[in-house]
Parts: C-alpha cells; structure tokens; sequence
C-alpha cells in the first residue's frame, strides 16, 4: 500500500525519481508489516521533502512551539539517527526545516508505535 502510493506519485510526476528511491528505501529499512498507515504521513513528507530539494523549491519549518515538543521527546534520539540513516541514502544533508519536520514525523510514528 505504502509502496504503490509512492510509485503513483511518481508516475504522476509529483515526486523526483531520486524522492522514488530514498523513499522506498526508507519504507523497507523502518517499515514493519502493519504499520503501513501510520508511517504514510511521514513518507509522503520525506517524498515531498527531497522533491523539493531536487527541484530547489522553497522550503518552510514547522513552529518552533511544536518543535519543543519534539525536542523532549524520549523518542526525538531515535529519529535523529532515522533522519541521519536517510541523509546517508541522499549522499548530503537536510535542510533544517526538512529535517526539522522528519524528525517531528518520526517522533510522531514512534510514540503510535
């Protein structure tokens, strides 16, 4: 389910092929069986995200008011090393403000999980 809706969004070129792949290879390393539909938000984001990087679109952050949140989060160490895992695919960083709303998405997918 998780998979196809990235490849749609690839044949409607509203995702980069590089978005495709990063992607994807996300959905495989983090993704168990069953947690599809909570992790979907946060594909479709890290889609967007590197979308918009590869097509130099501009980029927003989310409130700094939400961002404490994420901060004090006891799941916030582990999205951390999740982002830094799929900067690795990139091959180069995250903008903050991309990085900023991953790491809120994964804090968010963790504390469901």
């Amino acid at each position: 389910m998780l998979k196809e809706r990235v490849e749609i969004l690839l044949e409607t070129d509203t995702i980069t092929p590089r978005a495709t792949d990063i992607s994807l290879k996300t959905v495989d390393a983090f993704v168990e069986s069953g947690q599809e539909e909570i992790y979907q938000m946060l594909i479709t984001h890290l889609a967007m995200a590197i979308t918009r990087m590869d097509r130099k679109d501009e980029m927003s952050a989310p409130p700094d008011f939400v961002m404490q949140e994420v901060f004090q989060s006891p799941y916030f160490q582990e999205a951390v090393k999740r982002v830094e895992w799929i900067e690795q695919q990139l091959s180069e960083p995250f903008p903050k403000e991309e990085k900023d709303f991953l790491h809120m998405h994964f804090v968010s997918v963790l504390s469901s999980c």
